[in-house]
């Protein structure tokens, strides 16, 4: 298939991910009884901006941190750069996840910096770190929704449902995991996808798995995970203090139940900037506490605009390497 149309085709089917979510999304809102345009307006009217300035330190110190985590998994790998440099990075990534197509482009970029920043070998190098960062996040992410779910929701009939689900994932995350840190299971895996992709993906699989083995320290382990806890619980309390801002009155505890499957399902690279599926599961996740699905979605698009907000320091530094260039 010609690659410009195959990408056509997978723009157009993201385009259509995302808006027939947002459809529904619109259509719960609208049709709610007794709505009124003049109640959007009356939100933002009422907003109170402590606590999305709070929102926006906590993002800010999520990316801080995340950097760090980052920072770490290149230099297990021998690719030294300094702290200021990666975070520079970071930021550009943080803009291109956001200002371009999907959610990914910014993993990409980054790869693509540390290639050309970090020396002739770190193209692997960068690409194994970047894929590790975001895998361990998501999988912080499952782990803390199991949590959240197990001591405050488990005798709750109708929050029980999704711990099953979460607890399979888990499981998957783990033994994804085990794959990736297993010669022998990497081999295994490798002949068994060998009919399904082609020799070249199957090579770099490899390579990357190699290099997996610089991960299996326990003190790095430690070290990623309190930095991806931290990262993780903070950009939760950037929706938390968004819900906040517009008057929400409900525990933290269901953020932290809720947001972390919502990221996770936000991640997958299936429509434009996570848009559609990212609303509609919050809407519908968010009325079984109770929250009006007016409300549930400007949280999302709250947080969604601090992110953006803080990205355009990437557009900035962006900027200022090209013109550097040119």
């Amino acid at each position: 298939m010609n690659q410009r149309l195959k990408s056509t085709l997978i723009f157009a089917l993201k385009l259509v991910v995302t808006i027939v979510p947002a459809y529904f999304v619109y259509s719960n809102i609208t049709h709610t009884p007794g709505w009124d345009s003049g109640d959007l307006f009356q939100l933002f009217s009422q907003m109170t901006l402590w606590p999305l300035a709070v929102a926006l330190i906590c993002l800010g110190l999520s990316n801080l941190t995340g950097c760090m985590q980052w920072k770490i998994l290149l230099e297990k790998q021998n690719v030294n750069l300094s702290y200021g440099r990666l975070l520079k990075l970071y930021f550009v990534g943080l803009f291109f996840n956001n200002f371009m197509p999907g959610n990914v482009g910014g993993d990409f970029k980054k790869v693509y910096d540390i290639r050309v920043q970090g020396g002739q070998d770190s193209v692997g190098a960068g690409l194994t770190a970047t894929f590790f960062d975001r895998i361990f996040g998501l999988f912080f992410l499952n782990a803390l929704a199991l949590g959240v779910g197990a001591l405050f929701f488990v005798y709750d009939e109708q929050q029980r449902v999704f711990l099953l689900p979460s607890l399979w994932v888990f499981l998957g995350f783990c033994a994804f995991f085990a794959t990736l840190f297993s010669k022998r299971l990497s081999k295994l895996l490798s002949r068994l996808t060998s009919y399904v992709f082609p020799n070249a993906v199957q090579d770099r699989f490899l390579r990357m798995q190699s290099r997996f083995q610089y991960f299996r320290k326990i003190r790095l382990w430690t070290n990623i995970t309190i930095l991806s806890a931290l990262t993780q619980i903070l950009r939760v309390l950037v929706h938390f203090f968004c819900g906040l801002a517009i008057g929400l009155d409900i525990a933290v505890s269901w953020y932290f139940f809720y947001i972390p499957m919502i990221a996770v399902i936000s991640a997958l690279p299936i429509s434009i900037g996570g848009f559609g599926p990212r609303e509609l599961l919050a809407q519908s996740l968010f009325a079984k506490a109770g929250v009006p699905g007016l409300e549930s979605v400007l949280v999302q698009l709250l947080a969604y605009i601090a992110s953006l907000f803080l990205s355009l320091f990437g557009a900035f530094f962006f900027w200022c390497d090209r013109k550097k260039v040119n």
